[in-house]
């Protein structure tokens, strides 16, 4: 799960970013460790009190030469409590199921409105698989892990949008992140351009730690457009 991925997406979080409304949306990621590819379509509403639903479907295409699909995946939020017109507390869940079996999560975000044109949101993820894989013992377990993230959303202008996420990873049980590591970092660079009401195309340049199996530095290179209705 791209967690998030994911995370991960505007519409994941509170922030001055977020338009009330239906949207659709496709993403094609490139990732240069294993040189492979990855599409999503997506389609969400968000509503004007903050909360929001997102559905996403995910084909990997390997080197654009197969159409094979990943995963599922529903999510939803929720700003339940506001102590302050600046202090944001949301919960979310999710759910998905891919070829492996089925997972989810839930999560804790805290937004602060700093500045009209800044806002940071922390978040606290817990990512479960339903099934079991087989852990570093050669026994079968659940592969969960924690999820720590931040969102420093900076508003540039009318059209141009920045976000920073680092996500940090920690395994649960037994078990290996790419980087041989029970432990790993997924950062992000996401540039949006808002063109009017409706188009808004999107670029993210991403570190997802080493991956061992290729002996590399992972970058991910994701290319988006979002339709807002």
């Amino acid at each position: 799960m791209n967690k998030i991925s994911t995370a991960i997406i505007l519409a994941s979080f509170i922030s001055g970013t977020a338009y009330a409304g239906a949207y659709l949306e496709t993403r094609e990621a490139y990732n240069t460790a294993s040189e492979e590819s990855e599409i999503i379509l997506r389609g969400g509403y968000n509503f004007d009190n903050g909360s929001g639903l997102m559905y996403t479907n995910a084909y990997n295409v390997g080197k654009m030469d197969q159409l094979k699909h990943s995963y599922n995946e529903l999510e939803g939020w929720y700003p339940l409590f506001r102590p302050t017109e600046n202090w944001t507390i949301s919960p979310g869940v999710l759910i998905n199921s891919s070829s492996a079996g089925s997972g989810g999560a839930a999560y804790l975000d805290v937004n602060y409105k700093f500045l009209p044109w800044f806002n940071l949101t922390t978040r606290y993820r817990y990512n479960h698989n339903n099934y079991d894989t087989i852990d570093t013992n050669g026994e079968y377990d659940k592969n969960d892990t924690h999820e720590m993230a931040m969102y420093w959303n900076f508003k540039v202008s009318d059209q141009f949008l920045y976000t920073f996420e680092p996500h940090y990873f920690i395994r649960v049980n037994d078990f290996k992140s790419k980087n041989d590591e029970s432990h790993h970092w997924e950062i992000t660079n996401k540039f949006s351009y808002k063109i009017d009401n409706n188009w808004m195309p999107y670029l993210e340049l991403q570190w997802l730690d080493r991956w061992d199996y290729y002996n590399r530095e992972q970058y991910r290179i994701r290319l988006g457009l979002r339709y807002s209705f």
